[in-house]
């Protein structure tokens, strides 16, 4: 007794209708809408020089691994 062959699957079949069809082309002067290039640019400048700041500024020294504690706590 032979087996019930398998369903054959159709690409993009449980796509809504409007989304099957691909998207028409844009032309060359189409510019996305919220697009920066220079965005991710400005990001990584701005973490680098956080970082560079952060370098330069001195450790306080309550916060140094190793620096002795003086047994007052913070408060009243």
């Amino acid at each position: 007794v032979g087996r019930p062959q398998l369903p054959k699957r159709r690409a993009q079949e449980h796509i809504a209708p409007q989304l099957r069809d691909s998207p028409s082309p844009r032309s060359d002067n189409d510019q996305v809408v919220g697009h920066d290039p220079n965005l991710m640019a400005a990001f990584q400048r701005g973490i680098g020089l956080a970082q560079a700041q952060d370098a330069r500024e001195p450790t306080p020294r309550e916060h140094r691994a190793g620096a002795p504690h003086d047994g007052q706590g913070h408060g009243g």
